[in-house]
């Protein structure tokens, strides 16, 4: 079976599509959680769950043990459920890669068995596996479900606010929930942290982006975007505003810097986009945006029409100067951010 999304494996398990084997692996680990919380569920119901669920670390997994449970039989009920967390797959010595690979390829019809990676990292870069993990993601695939847990674009994530929101009795806009989840970077874990707070705050009536700002988490990712975007335009006034929120969030100068860094790269190759006739769209794909950071790049084409290419490269540059002083240089790091945005206004 080929590697299926997210939404067609939620059809498969709602309608009782059983497969033996599922691998789940992501960066939204809210909702890949959920999901193999369900499926156990699906595959074993509570009652029969003393006897039929069989839960495994998958750090030091006893590879002997695991067999044994596979081969198995379910005790007053249909099937026999096992569950590996954070499978170490990169560590597995080649003989055990093999071993592991022999039991699942072979599973019993009453066996299933869903690993499901939280805790460890699998990816090499933003969008793709260890060299191992995505041998075993192809595996799994030929054998069973494989499945990777991709997080949603602003405007998927903001229709799931809404309807959080409104179940806990409040009501937010569409752009507000769309403003709120740029905000958490359209990590559903920290989303419904942020819901919870703000349902709880703002007691039955409308949301606004007021409220997620006095009460969210500050993203270095958002803000910075907005102090490139002051620095950009050379107003002075709103910059150092910001930059003293950041401070005041308690974030080191070398993260502030690289926020504001990445900003204007957003900015620099969205102008680069606009100048060749390129889409939102096709610069998106150029540079490997992933979905939840897809609204960068739109921001930045969106407002990087009135900054000359020359300005930009400049203030990165700036910018790269700032990042090595501050590893090299004995001055105060704030005092080498504040001059370089003086800088960079004064450009």
């Amino acid at each position: 079976m080929p590697q299926l999304s997210s939404i067609e494996v939620a059809k498969r398990i709602r309608t009782g599509t059983i497969d033996n084997l599922y691998f789940f692996y992501g960066h939204d680990i809210a909702t890949l959680e959920g999901y193999a919380k369900k499926l156990i569920t699906k595959v074993v119901p509570l009652d029969s769950q003393d006897l039929n669920l069989h839960i495994f670390e998958g750090k030091n997994l006893d590879l002997g043990e695991f067999s044994d449970v596979c081969e198995g039989l379910p005790m007053f009920s249909e099937r026999t459920c096992i569950v590996i967390n954070d499978l170490e797959v990169e560590n597995l010595k080649k003989d055990d890669m093999t071993y592991l690979k022999n039991i699942l390829s072979d599973l019993p019809k009453t066996t299933v068995v869903i690993i499901y990676i939280t805790g460890i990292n699998v990816y090499k870069s933003k969008t793709r596996l260890l060299d191992k993990t995505a041998r075993f993601a192809a595996f799994c695939s030929k054998n069973g479900v494989a499945c990777e847990f991709k997080f949603k674009s602003h405007n998927e994530l903001a229709r799931d606010i809404m309807t959080k929101v409104e179940k806990l009795g409040s009501s937010i806009s569409k752009p507000t929930a769309i403003y709120l989840a740029q905000k958490t970077l359209c990590d559903m874990l920290t989303t419904n942290n942020e819901i919870a707070k703000l349902c709880a705050y703002t007691d039955g009536r409308e949301i606004t982006n007021d409220d997620i700002d006095l009460l969210c988490s500050t993203q270095v990712e958002t803000d910075s975007f907005r102090l490139a975007d002051a620095i950009a335009k050379g107003d002075a006034k709103r910059s150092f505003s910001i930059l003293e929120s950041l401070y005041a969030e308690q974030l080191d100068t070398v993260t502030i810097v690289g926020g504001i860094s990445s900003s204007f790269i957003d900015l620099y190759r969205a102008r680069l986009a606009r100048d060749s006739k390129r889409t939102i769209k096709n610069a998106a794909d150029d540079f490997s945006y992933p979905k939840n950071l897809e609204f960068k790049i739109e921001n930045a084409y969106r407002d990087c029409s009135s900054y000359k290419t020359d300005r930009l490269r400049k203030c990165i540059q700036y910018l790269s100067k700032a990042d090595l002083d501050l590893k090299s240089s004995k001055t105060d790091s704030r005092i080498i951010l504040e001059k370089t945005i003086t800088k960079m206004l004064m450009r």
